[in-house]
């Protein structure tokens, strides 16, 4: 199974601001079709859609739909979820998620929602086309209101096995 050990690759100069890293057996991974780490930073949004009826939404965001093999996130394998920041129209996350992807994932959607309404009450999606180049935070469009700054590094795997 691929996710039963650690990672064993020095991940510290490519990513300085990870705390926790998901559990990747990457020696696995090297022998499958992963070949690719994606480390995906989501900063903030900003001026969001208030979809609550009373005070402001308190928003959180997920990652998915990528259009390929995807391992390594803390919602399901191929997705993540941040933490709730509540009552707060323009939130900080912070927060870098890191997935094992294929060299076909070229793209992956990013949905905020509002909790407390059951299964989340949808505030805006954006999707994220990958540019193997990008390595700074960069704003995005939602396709209702508000913005979310993204930034993310995909890395070959080859480049940081030792």
């Amino acid at each position: 199974n691929i996710f039963v050990t650690c990672i064993h690759v020095p991940l510290r100069p490519y990513f300085p601001h990870v705390a926790i890293l998901p559990s990747i057996n990457m020696a696995a991974a090297m022998t499958t079709e992963w070949t690719r780490l994606l480390a995906i930073t989501v900063e903030s949004g900003k001026d969001l859609k208030n979809v609550d009826w009373i005070g402001q939404s308190d928003p959180y965001f997920k990652i998915a739909e990528f259009n390929g093999k995807v391992i390594g996130g803390n919602d399901g394998g191929d997705k993540a979820k941040s933490a709730v920041v509540e009552n707060d129209l323009s939130p900080e996350w912070m927060e870098t998620h890191i997935f094992l992807v294929d060299k076909q994932v070229d793209r992956f959607k990013i949905r905020v929602k509002d909790e407390g309404v059951a299964g989340g009450k949808e505030i805006g999606t954006a999707t994220i086309m990958l540019d193997t180049e990008h390595q700074e935070a960069k704003e995005y469009p939602l396709d209702t209101q508000g913005t979310v700054t993204i930034k993310y590094k995909v890395t070959d795997l080859g480049d940081v096995m030792p």
